[in-house]
């Protein structure tokens, strides 16, 4: 037989890998080997663990150094435990959750695949993301999950029959080059999502959806009975969707990045109207608002993709400029210089009331309950609206043109040429609260119920706390000119105002500070934004609408909220 064995090579005897006694491979005679296992079964045995630890000590010192080398591999081979694998699923991932997503994702889920299946349950993802507050648009998740297999959401062309589609509108005048948009403060950092989130977007993102750049919500019939509000409970209503809750966080913390350190997109749609543009608003049924000047009110379509929009519907009744708006699932509401306010049935695009004023509607909004209309004539006028608009009040307390309301439930904040800001108890029919630290006339304000934000043509911003009821922070120079529109995120902590200077500028809500100053967004001035998750909509003297869209490169953005 033929001698296989090397003399010129030697390595420590191999360890096994099971925890019991003759776990060496070490070549024992029979009866050495006896022995052992019964001093194995003597140390068994022994009541005292303590007794037992004395023992194994005392016959590890017998053993020869050259031995004692294999002897600690094999004692760290008996003290290493599994605990993630040997616990059940829904605990595992219950104490991954308190270790921050680097780890996650650079560390745990590298360690083996028992490991790397324990970090990647859609459970764990799942609480992470609705940890961080934020949510998702559960109508649009389950309009995308519900194309087949390798259709790009973003080509789905919509129903004609039922947006009646009639025109779209071209993209002009996008910058290819969009580094060139943005201004930054000095010493701002650009981060890519590697450094933001370790790595999660290369670990995580299957490049089937990376490759998608957007999708488009669903606009069937059935979307505009849905609820318009978002899915805000941790309990996802209704029948269980297959969220990819990995995707989304990745996504979100990339969106978050992208607004921190100003990546974005702008798309500008030339000649909106034949005249200028006062307002605007969108919805999440992707429908976009606008009135001009041309005395039109026009419904468009905004695609996700924002590569056009589509116009759906022209309403004409004013005689003159439509100077604000504001619509809901089913109605819309508009104000016009013509001193009158109308309402709309969206669901047939016809007038169903028509109210008035002594002159210019500068600003209305409306909820459930309440329908206020702000005027040229120094008045507020408030509507109840389950009275079909017959039972109506007036506010009287400014000395000048009313400029700006906003409504919150039963508290209603108005802004004037006065320079003083009233806050209004509806109920009671009185002003409960006077602010007045600008040094010229309120152009513009939003209010949240605890906080006003608010523009003036003295340049600056102002925040003010209804609980302190003062001014908390101010921006002076916030703009060269007259700020003229303005609204605020406190979850986002993002304040985006717009300006006679043909300016947009996205400031820190907590802090004042400035992050950027969008340029070429506007070739005149800006008199109306209003901003989501993912992008800013905007709109000017210059007759266009523009999207900066912050989201250009995450295809399930628009189902962030």
């Amino acid at each position: 037989m033929t001698d296989l064995s090397d003399e010129g090579f030697d390595d420590w005897p191999a360890v096994s890998g099971r925890a019991g006694g003759g776990a060496w491979d070490l070549p024992l005679a029979a009866s050495e080997r006896q022995a052992m296992e019964a001093l194995a079964q003597t140390l068994r045995v022994t009541a005292n663990p303590l007794g037992r630890a004395q023992l194994a000590v005392l016959l590890l010192g017998q053993v020869p150094a050259d031995l004692l080398k294999t002897a600690v591999i094999h004692l760290r081979q008996l003290l290493r435990r599994d605990f993630v694998g040997m616990l059940p699923m829904e605990v595992a991932t219950r104490i991954l959750e308190f270790l921050p997503i680097r780890d996650i994702v650079r560390s745990v889920s590298l360690v083996s695949r028992q490991w790397r299946a324990v970090a990647t349950q859609a459970c764990l993802w799942r609480r992470l993301y609705l940890r961080r507050g934020w949510r998702v648009d559960a109508d649009r998740w389950a309009f995308y999950s519900s194309l087949p297999r390798g259709i790009c959401p973003a080509r789905v062309m919509l129903d004609s029959s039922v947006l009646h589609v009639s025109n779209a509108i071209s993209l002009a005048n996008t910058p290819k080059d969009m580094s060139t948009l943005l201004e930054h403060p000095p010493e701002t950092p650009r981060q890519t999502l590697d450094s933001v989130l370790g790595g999660i977007s290369k670990v995580y993102m299957p490049q089937r959806v990376l490759r998608q750049r957007q999708f488009i919500s669903s606009s069937s019939s059935e979307a505009s009975s849905r609820s318009s509000s978002p899915m805000s409970s941790p309990r996802l209503r209704g029948p269980a969707l297959a969220i990819d809750w990995r995707v989304l966080y990745a996504e979100y913390t990339q969106l978050e990045a992208n607004w921190r350190f100003g990546r974005c997109r702008v798309d500008r749609w030339e000649s909106a109207h034949s005249e200028s543009i006062y307002c605007l608003q969108f919805d999440r049924h992707n429908r976009l608002f606008s009135g001009s000047r041309d005395a039109t009110v026009k419904v468009w379509h905004l695609a996700d993709a924002a590569s056009h929009i589509t116009q759906l519907a022209t309403l004409r009744g004013h005689s003159g400029s439509v100077l604000t708006l504001q619509a809901d699932d089913a109605a819309l509401v508009t104000g016009s210089s013509d001193a009158t306010v109308r309402v709309w049935d969206l669901l047939t695009y016809t007038q169903t009331h028509c109210l008035h004023h002594a002159d210019a509607v500068l600003s209305l909004r409306f909820n459930a309950k309440w329908l206020v209309t702000a005027c040229k004539d120094r008045l507020v006028r408030v509507w109840r609206r389950n009275t079909n608009y017959n039972d109506m009040f007036e506010l009287r307390g400014h000395s000048v043109a009313v400029n700006a309301v906003h409504l919150h439930g039963d508290v209603l904040v108005s802004a004037s040429g006065d320079r003083s800001i009233r806050v209004w108890d509806l109920e009671r029919r009185s002003c409960v609260m006077t602010l007045a630290d600008h040094v010229r006339g309120v152009a513009c304000l939003d209010f949240d119920g605890r906080f006003i934000v608010s523009g003036s043509s003295d340049r600056s911003i102002r925040i003010w706390s209804l609980e302190s009821r003062h001014c908390e922070r101010t921006i002076h120079n916030a703009h060269s000119d007259l700020v003229r529109t303005i609204m605020f995120d406190r979850a986002m902590d993002i304040v985006v105002s717009g300006s006679y200077d043909e300016s947009i500028k996205i400031w820190r809500f907590s802090t004042g500070a400035l992050l950027h100053k969008i340029k070429n967004v506007h070739t005149s001035r800006v008199f109306k934004l209003m901003f989501d998750r993912s992008r800013i909509v905007s709109c000017s003297h210059d007759r266009s609408i523009s999207i900066i869209d912050f989201a250009a490169n995450l295809p399930h953005a628009r189902m962030l909220v």
